[in-house]
């Protein structure tokens, strides 16, 4: 393999097509560059092996391996507006309600196995903003949730179509939305994630492809009317529904963002989820 070959990790879930649909008309897949499709706890097993350069994923994973890393500036994935819809806590009670029914029905919360950043997230909230009692946590197979009788964590297209047809009996907490009421932030789900050690042939490809990125930032809209007429969504989510999702994502890593980013490691340090709120360093 050449070292200047550039592995960037591609999340499938649509909130980053945006960004993902206008880097690949500008950087195809080539001898030169690949894209190494996953979710995100897949994409975080990938940059820790050393298998990936750069993808963007869970927060969470920048700041437990922060040693091995860094961050492409100015994107993230983040929710300045609070509800995402596509991170949810989904439960057969309400918030209140729910020490008691785990009590009696002695069943613990299921987490998806597929992001790291929402699980510590919905330890934080639990423990910390909403004063709920230590649950057992379950691992729990994406997409599977609604067919146990268990509160659980759902998030990506999964949780989309949770969001967008809400099944009987069974309430949907969004965590972002309760991040942002807590905090006055914005919850960071995914940053780009850099390995360190890229050779320099690499490093001079992925400030391209940072370049093009913070295009796509600027080109969301465009992108977003494309994507929402896509056949491989409409079974499910109307182009309109898929606008007005897409509309509720930032990509931005600015101060609030950063501030974010740091108070949420410092609550994940508060549970012992991690050693300690790590330093942001930069790929660029």
């Amino acid at each position: 393999m050449s070292t200047a070959r550039l592995r960037i990790g591609q999340i499938g879930y649509l909130n980053v097509l945006p960004l993902f649909h206008h880097l690949k008309q500008v950087f195809p897949p080539s001898d030169g560059l690949a894209y190494i499709p996953g979710h995100p706890a897949e994409m975080n097993a990938l940059l820790a092996r050393g298998e990936l350069d750069c993808a963007p994923a869970s927060s969470f994973e920048y700041l437990a391996g922060a040693g091995r890393y860094h961050l492409l500036p100015e994107l993230s994935i983040s929710a300045p507006q609070g509800p995402v819809k596509s991170v949810l806590l989904v439960s057969p009670v309400a918030l209140d309600a729910l020490p008691a029914w785990l009590a009696a029905h002695g069943s613990g919360v299921g987490l998806t196995g597929a992001s790291a950043s929402s699980a510590a997230l919905l330890k934080v909230l639990w423990a910390l903003c909403w004063g709920l009692p230590e649950p057992r946590w379950e691992p729990m197979a994406p997409g599977s949730g609604l067919a146990g009788a268990r509160p659980f964590l759902e998030i990506g297209n999964h949780a989309l179509k949770i969001h967008v047809d809400r099944p009987a009996g069974w309430h949907v907490i969004d965590l972002a939305e309760h991040w942002l009421r807590w905090t006055g932030l914005p919850f960071v789900f995914a940053v780009w994630i850099v390995r360190r050690g890229l050779s320099p042939a690499q490093r001079a490809l992925l400030a391209e492809v940072h370049t093009a990125l913070l295009h796509c930032k600027t080109t969301c809209a465009q992108a977003i009317a494309e994507i929402a007429l896509w056949d491989e969504f409409t079974p499910w989510i109307s182009p309109a529904g898929i606008h007005d999702y897409l509309a509720t994502m930032g990509y931005d890593l600015g101060p609030r963002e950063q501030a974010s980013l740091a108070l949420f490691g410092a609550h994940c340090a508060t549970l012992g989820l991690l050693e300690g709120m790590p330093a942001l360093t930069w790929a660029l």
